[in-house]
């Protein structure tokens, strides 16, 4: 069976959501349906995108710009030597945050201006943008419980209040909306084959699989 130039799906949504695991699972089902598929992750990549992650990872205060231009570093690296060849080469790459993430974290809950992000957007990809964005959505008190829970080592997105997990989901929520034409909101409660069962479905609507 051959398939067409392959096609680039984001999963986006606050802490907690799900966004790793689905994106594994989804990866799983593509990859049993004969397709090639890719895994990639922001910030990551390539050896300076997971320098950057880690710094990121460690750091305990960091100017929201400085964040910002360390983002989009990682970014551009991220996807001129993985991302856009392997899509290029007919893989479907699936992406545990992009370009939305940015909008979200350092535009609306940190405050950097949404016309710089997108200045530096336009920089790093150009007019580039995901084929199908899955935005995972759960209420902010369950997203806030499971990013408590999930790791003893957290960073400070995993130690939100509960009134920046709320800015967090709303933000995604309005993601979602914006960017209808290449979005689909998941209900992320439930079981993890629940979820994935929606997840598929939106595939199946969006990208014709």
């Amino acid at each position: 069976m051959s398939f067409p130039k392959g096609k680039f799906v984001t999963f986006e949504g606050g802490e907690g959501v799900g966004k790793s695991t689905q994106a594994k699972i989804l990866a799983q089902r593509l990859f049993e349906e004969g397709r090639k598929v890719f895994v990639a992750r922001e910030p990551g990549g390539d050896e300076i995108g997971e320098k950057i992650r880690e710094l990121l990872k460690s750091s305990k205060k960091i100017d929201p710009i400085c964040e910002l231009l360390l983002l989009f570093v990682a970014r551009r690296d991220n996807f001129i030597k993985i991302i856009s060849p392997r899509i290029n080469d007919g893989y479907f790459v699936i992406c545990d945050r992009f370009y939305d993430s940015t909008l979200v974290y350092q535009g609306l809950l940190k405050g950097v201006s949404i016309e710089d992000i997108m200045k530096l957007k336009r920089i790093a990809i150009g007019d580039f943008e995901p084929d199908l964005t899955l935005v995972l959505d759960v209420e902010a008190e369950v997203s806030k419980r499971r990013a408590t829970e999930r790791s003893l080592i957290c960073d400070e997105y995993d130690k939100m209040s509960l009134q920046k997990h709320e800015i967090v989901r709303e933000g995604f929520r309005k993601i979602a909306d914006i960017f209808s034409f290449r979005s689909a909101l998941i209900n992320a409660s439930g079981t993890e084959r629940a979820v994935a069962s929606r997840i598929w479905k939106a595939l199946e609507k969006r990208l014709d699989v």
